[in-house]
């Protein structure tokens, strides 16, 4: 039996090698002669860079940025290939680099995602892969454009801060201290949702609250959003609303594409592409991927969604493990063959999280799924 194991992270607790090498272990303890390939995967989330560069033989680079609350803080970005600049969003601007009480989109900003940047083209890139997920800000992209030399101006001709409150002040953008290497440059945006720029369904309101935004401050924010998109209306021509991907990592996909011509895509699709996954599903008996919580927004362009939709085309069984399910029918609708909750008992989030348990309850739940599918042939 060949089974391909190609799971994402389990955030916060394991990352997707981690969940891959568990699952593995589970089913090799399950069925010893059993054939596992191991594809760690991701879609744009945090993680990405790591899933790639490790997949592709890729090379680290690390260096001091701004985080998102500004204070410093060591930030890494991949090269593969030798020649294209692999950059998760969440590593200098995330979520996951601040406490409760530091979680605040109106003052947040993507000045270190920026810096990330302006250093590699200083390095001599000019080819980028940006992955969007896992931020902790709603700027707009203003923090990354500003570290690249662009300026936002308001209304008394005054200099603005990079951030979601001044989103709403911005009256015009001054790119003449703009890199010129910028002209050079190729951006393409992995994406892991697919949200508009404002509005309801746009960036403030979907996910301004998970970075800490109360309802007044998601009301704030959108405001801001809604009016920056006049901004770069005037200023590209382009109107973010009616691109796919506009508010993604609150509002970065939209700005980066009208500013910079980036191409925003579907992350899951393009990093299982690049990694050759065609030729590693052709002959899987079964697929397991999975990710720490699936849910109807999985089939937003999560990576087990992705992973399924391009498994399925070979007809290949997938299943998926995840700490927290729900929606289970709706997934197993959009193809899932199963959903399996891996946790053992009652625990807090917290003990459930810690990685030796989440590695033992991942490698369980392999073991007794592939002793029972085992047990069938």
């Amino acid at each position: 039996m060949k089974v391909l194991v190609a799971a994402d992270k389990f955030k916060g607790s394991l990352s997707s090698i981690e969940v891959n090498a568990a699952i593995r272990q589970g089913v090799m303890d399950a069925v010893p002669d059993c054939d596992v390939v191991m594809m760690p995967v991701a879609d744009g989330g945090d993680g990405t860079a790591a899933a790639l560069v490790d997949s592709l033989g890729g090379l680290w680079t690390e260096n001091i940025v701004h985080g998102p609350s500004g204070k410093s803080l060591p930030a890494r970005y991949g090269v593969i290939n030798g020649d294209t600049v692999v950059v998760d969003v969440a590593a200098a601007s995330g979520l996951a680099s601040l406490d409760a009480a530091g979680r605040n989109p109106l003052i947040t900003s993507t000045l270190g995602t920026g810096e990330q940047i302006k250093d590699a083209i200083c390095k001599g890139y000019r080819k980028f892969m940006i992955g969007l997920g896992g931020s902790a800000t709603n700027d707009a992209a203003t923090g990354i454009l500003a570290s690249l030399g662009y300026r936002f101006v308001g209304i008394d001709g005054n200099l603005l801060f990079p951030c979601g409150k001044n989103l709403v002040e911005i009256c015009a953008v001054d790119s003449t201290c703009a890199m010129p290497e910028l002209k050079e440059c190729r951006f393409t945006l992995l994406c892991d949702v697919d949200v508009r720029f404002y509005g309801i369904e746009g960036a403030a309101y979907v996910f301004a609250p998970q970075k800490g935004a109360d309802e007044v401050t998601v009301g704030l924010l959108d405001d801001g959003l809604r009016s920056f998109a006049n901004i770069l209306l005037e200023t590209t021509g382009v109107d973010v609303q009616t691109l796919r991907y506009a508010g993604a990592a609150g509002g970065i996909g939209g700005t980066l594409c009208s500013m910079l011509g980036a191409d925003a895509v579907c992350g899951i699709d393009a990093v299982i592409g690049m990694m050759g996954f065609d030729d590693v599903v052709a002959g899987a008996d079964i697929v397991v991927t999975g990710e720490g919580r699936m849910d109807a927004t999985t089939l937003l362009g999560k990576a087990p969604y992705g992973v399924c939709k391009w498994a399925r085309r070979y007809d290949a069984p997938v299943i998926a493990f995840t700490a927290d399910v729900k929606d289970a029918q709706i997934l197993n609708a959009a193809g899932f063959l199963a959903v399996f909750p891996i946790q053992s008992g009652v625990l807090s989030e917290e003990e459930s999280m810690r990685p030796e348990v989440a590695s033992a309850n991942l490698r369980r739940t392999a073991f007794q799924t592939f002793r029972l599918i085992s047990g069938l042939k």
